[in-house]
């Protein structure tokens, strides 16, 4: 079972984010985190609290598919960049360039991939990377941090002067 957390209170807050996870720890894990945040009441006379809280926890699989590679990436971008996807990729051609270097989209698998701009917060690596639409976290490349990314200009598929389409610093 594959688990993450985010929890906040207040100006504290953690983030837990476990792969192959027993599920017999989560209540534990759980408790452990509450106590952290200081959400677990501390008053009474028991030396260790215990909550019982109300999860059901359902097995699920997923599963990735992956497309076969097309030729038409336009069917696949958003309405809005088909006609400027169209021009740049003429463009890149004409100047002996890959096309995401003038588009910040590249197609992994038949799927495009948006460029991401991070500044991570734990290590202060700052780095590109190319992922999926929707993409709401990335791992830094030098500490494997989580990082939180937001899509650019505060709505896809708006992106900066940079070609980035989601970035680690929230715009509005």
């Amino acid at each position: 079972m594959n688990v993450q957390i985010t929890l906040s209170n207040g100006e504290k807050s953690a983030r837990l984010k476990i792969e192959n996870f027993p599920i017999e720890s989560f209540e534990r894990l759980l408790n452990k985190t509450l106590d952290f945040l200081g959400l677990l009441d501390h008053g009474s006379k028991k030396k260790k609290v215990s909550i019982k809280p109300k999860i059901e926890i359902k097995n699920f699989k997923t599963a990735e598919i992956k497309m076969k590679p097309t030729e038409d990436v336009l069917s696949l971008l958003p309405e809005q960049l088909r006609n400027w996807y169209q021009e740049q990729e003429q463009k890149a051609a004409q100047e002996g360039k890959p096309t995401f270097h003038l588009t910040g989209i590249k197609v992994k698998d038949g799927m495009p991939h948006y460029k991401v701009f991070y500044e991570c917060p734990n290590c202060g690596f700052k780095g590109v990377r190319y992922e999926k639409e929707g993409v709401k976290e990335v791992q830094c490349y030098q500490c494997a941090a989580p990082v939180d990314v937001f899509p650019t200009k505060g709505e896809f598929p708006k992106r900066d002067k940079f070609n980035n389409y989601f970035t680690s610093a929230r715009e509005e």
